[in-house]
């Protein structure tokens, strides 16, 4: 079981990797070209494990920023991941906390889209097929980094030749099939179109909000469809009550006919 779920754990999790490797081999030869070396890169990315904010960070570095900036600046950009980990909590409470913080360390947009079908059905040993894809894209994402770091330097202009777009269509080829239900079409729409119209916000402030204004919105449809199936509930309840108190009635009835 264990081996089963860890090998479904990385063909989950193969595509967004194939996806993840240009970006994460320019995040090393960019961070080469802002002033660290290889070991340092290397280090880099296997302690943060966050493309998005490492490179912010590293354009804010380069810019001669201050440390407290560029912390709270990619502290910001990662706010979207308390979502991830609300969505998961529920799913995961009865593991130790030594397993739910390893599973919080690696959890990025990448793991999270490929797992948390998975992880909801909430099968037995189903940790073992989220670590398997989280250590697959972290050590795939180490690998690329270390890469652009060794050689990707060569290339000063890498930044702009659109490889990371590899890792944007995977992500959508990944997420689109999983938008089933209503909720989660709401939540699309509304975080699609407001990250569209929030984009010109500064350091990707834009994508935080948009996150949560489509959490939101998914969420109050989920009310309104929980109000809608009480509503149905309590008149099926009322139509069966009505059925059993008919027949009742119409037997109180039949002694006082038959008397008159």
């Amino acid at each position: 079981m264990k081996k089963q779920l860890m090998n479904a754990g990385f063909k989950a999790i193969a595509p967004l990797c194939i996806g993840a490797f240009p970006f994460s081999f320019i995040v090393g030869a960019v961070s080469i070209q802002a002033g660290m070396d290889v070991i340092q890169s290397t280090l880099w990315a296997f302690t943060v494990f966050a493309g998005s904010a490492q490179m912010v960070a590293l354009g804010l570095l380069q810019s001669g920023a201050s440390m407290a900036v560029i912390m709270l600046t990619t502290f910001i950009i990662n706010l979207r991941h308390v979502l991830y980990s609300a969505s998961l909590s529920e799913h995961t409470k009865e593991y130790p906390l030594h397993i739910r913080m390893l599973m919080a360390y690696g959890l990025t947009d990448e793991v999270y889209a490929s797992t948390i079908t998975e992880v909801r059905k909430e099968k037995e040993g189903r940790h073992w097929f989220y670590l398997a894809a989280m250590f697959g894209f972290w050590g795939n994402w180490v690998i690329a980094n270390l890469l652009g770091a060794l050689v990707g330097s060569s290339f000063p202009d890498i930044a702009n030749y659109g490889l990371e777009f590899a890792m944007v269509a995977a992500f959508i080829a990944i997420v689109i099939p999983q938008v089933k239900s209503r909720e989660c079409i709401v939540a699309a729409v509304v975080a699609t179109v407001s990250g569209i119209l929030l984009s010109g916000l500064p350091h990707s402030l834009g994508l935080v909000v948009a996150a949560a204004l489509g959490v939101f919105a998914g969420y109050q449809m989920d009310l309104a469809t929980e109000r809608e199936e009480a509503e149905k509930q309590q008149a099926l309840d009322q139509a069966q009550q009505q059925a059993t108190t008919q027949p009742e009635q119409e037997s109180n009835l039949t002694p006082a006919n038959s008397e008159a």
